[in-house]
């Protein structure tokens, strides 16, 4: 699925804001404060049914305006014409809709066009805490594993009521939040181990064409050892004398990452800024490359100023790659950059972004 006309009204400095897309690279450029960030962010709020930068959404709506709108007009080969939109207002109060029709649920708009964020602290993919990973892994796992994401927020629901059994003083009922919890659990280990293990080639071949003078580990760590539930149920128990005297769950997928190793060590300890963000650039293209082989999806990539960072070799490499792949990309600069040679001029759309307008050169 492609986007193929956006309207937005109203998200911080963008009163309003129409423009037609090309479906491969589309450009906006403009000096930092115009607005660039904005239009990406309005994307993401629309398909993933939240902020890449705040988790106060009221921020979002343009100051003195009563609300916010997205609308998109979408185009499949299997679905045909899709339309989607979104309003939100002063009192959080939000309207998500589908071809006409309310959803209740964002999740059923995200499952329609898988996203790749690239911000310009994207690095932070390896560098970061493994929250920023496993976030990486759930997104991949929810397109491709039916009843995930079920599954995965059950677990979590589990984990919290469990924790607050542990800090009270009645725990009558920790073994049947327990078992329940290691059900769950077992289910979302084994999905991510699952997804993990069919994107991994994707990802070492995209990382050997960025940076092929680098060479990484990547090792999948459910939270627990071994990986059955049987596994989780005896290490869960095992831990519960700690949990009890703590009042929080030390074992299970809430605690999951995927290790990155270089040189024998913790990646994050020894690659440099770049080489990081080459290899988090990895992670997000081998993660669409995999998306794109196995369900024939294709993502929409959302880049914000992210090879600013990198040297012209990467650089380079990096529009290769996602040439390659055929995807969709809003990438946003302070300067047009040089990548005809990776995308052809026909294949590139460039917008002059200024004080939050939008035109087309």
């Amino acid at each position: 699925m492609v986007l193929d006309q956006v309207e937005i009204r109203h998200v911080r400095n963008v009163t309003e804001a129409s423009f037609e897309l090309s479906p491969h690279l589309n450009l906006f450029v403009g000096p930092n404060g115009a607005g660039k960030t904005a239009l990406l962010e309005a994307l993401h709020l629309l398909i993933r049914g939240r902020s890449f930068r705040t988790r106060d959404m009221s921020s979002l709506i343009q100051r003195d305006a009563p609300s916010l709108s997205v609308f998109a007009s979408c185009s499949d080969d299997v679905r045909g014409q899709v339309r989607m939109g979104v309003g939100r207002d002063r009192s959080n109060q939000t309207q998500l809709k589908l071809n006409g029709e309310v959803v209740r649920q964002a999740s059923a708009v995200a499952a329609l066009l898988p996203i790749q964020v690239l911000l310009p602290n994207l690095a932070e993919l390896v560098f970061g805490a493994p929250q920023e990973r496993r976030q990486w892994l759930d997104w991949g796992t929810f397109h491709v594993k039916q009843g995930y994401l079920e599954a995965l927020r059950g677990y979590v629901r589990c984990v919290r009521q469990r924790n607050a059994v542990l800090r009270s003083g009645d725990r009558s009922t920790l073994g049947a939040w327990t078992e329940r919890m290691v059900e769950l659990g077992a289910q979302v280990a084994a999905a991510r181990g699952e997804y993990f293990t069919e994107t991994r080639p994707a990802v070492l071949a995209a990382l050997a064409r960025l940076a092929p003078e680098m060479e990484l580990t990547l090792e999948y760590h459910a939270g627990f050892h071994g990986g059955s539930r049987e596994d989780l149920e005896r290490e869960v128990g095992e831990s519960t004398a700690r949990d009890v005297k703590s009042g929080i769950t030390h074992v299970g997928p809430h605690r999951a990452d995927v290790r990155l190793g270089a040189e024998g060590r913790d990646a994050a300890k020894v690659l440099s800024r770049g080489q990081g963000k080459a290899a988090a650039s990895a992670l997000r293209i081998g993660q669409a490359r995999g998306l794109l082989e196995r369900l024939a999806a294709r993502s929409l990539f959302l880049i914000d100023d992210v090879w600013a960072e990198l040297d012209a070799h990467h650089s380079e490499r990096f529009f290769e790659l996602l040439s390659g792949l055929g995807c969709q990309i809003l990438a946003t600069s302070t300067h047009r950059p040089d990548i005809a040679a990776a995308f052809g001029e026909d294949r590139v759309k460039v917008f002059h972004v200024k004080q939050g307008a939008v035109q087309s050169a």
